[in-house]
């Protein structure tokens, strides 16, 4: 019998029969996991708060065949408010299924991947940043993370590093001066601001120390969550259930 110990975020799970059910398990060594978990809904498990949705905990698996079983869980920070506001919990599970999703993508970063996840969980349950923002972040550094950073350290033409204007594309990620950009002009772009694409390079290249630490004014934050989301759709090639049921609860 197989034994591995792996620190992870419950981001999915299922009920399986009466009693048990499966969980799916954002790690850091091992990326996701589907791990069962025998008797997590009797009131007596050992292993239920450990085991619930958006619970950190350190496992201890035992694999027996081809299943990964829960032999023993310690929780390190349970995210239950979370699971209390409607808004917080849809944008939650949103992250959640583009983990998911991206899960099949090969040669993942897990451990960044997690640490992302736990700091915008943090400021999520704690409320000190806003939720758009947080999403924002969210989707850009995770693509970053994935392999698919945007190149916005200067124009994709003249290499010049800012302008009043800059226009982003964002089908492939890259960005022009307003000079260089009439070139270009077949291109769906997006005209961003200083602000915007600051924020823009602060989230894809920050050390995550500093990840949150910028503002925005409203209206740069609304282009700036336009551009994350479209980014992320389009460059995984999926749109999500969860981000539609995000939507109709935030409007």
């Amino acid at each position: 019998m197989l034994l591995i110990t792996v620190n992870g975020i419950v981001i999915r799970e299922r009920q399986c029969g009466e009693n048990d059910k499966f969980i799916d398990i954002m790690t850091d060594k091992c990326g996701l996991m589907e791990v069962f978990v025998r008797g997590a809904r009797k009131i007596t498990s050992k292993n239920a708060s450990s085991a619930q949705l958006f619970a950190y905990s350190k496992f201890c698996l035992s694999k027996r065949r081809d299943r990964y079983c829960i032999d023993s869980a310690e929780p390190i920070k349970i995210f239950y408010s979370i699971r209390q506001e409607l808004d917080k919990l849809a944008l939650a599970s949103y992250f959640a299924e583009v983990i998911s999703y991206a899960s099949m993508l090969e040669e993942n970063r897990y451990d960044e991947i997690l640490r992302l996840l736990l700091n915008v969980f943090h400021y999520l349950s704690e409320g000190t940043r806003e939720i758009k923002f947080l999403k924002s972040i969210f989707e850009l550094r995770f693509m970053t993370e994935i392999g698919n950073m945007p190149n916005v350290l200067g124009c994709a033409e003249c290499n010049m590093y800012s302008a009043e204007k800059m226009y982003f594309i964002i089908e492939n990620g890259t960005m022009y001066c307003s000079s260089c950009f009439s070139q270009h002009k077949k291109c769906t772009a997006v005209s961003i601001n200083d602000p915007v694409l600051h924020a823009i390079r602060h989230i894809v290249l920050a050390d995550f120390n500093r990840l949150f630490n910028f503002r925005l004014p409203e209206i740069s934050s609304d282009t700036l969550a336009y551009i994350s989301e479209n980014y992320l759709i389009t460059h995984i090639g999926k749109t999500f259930k969860t981000l539609e049921f995000y939507k109709t609860v935030v409007k």
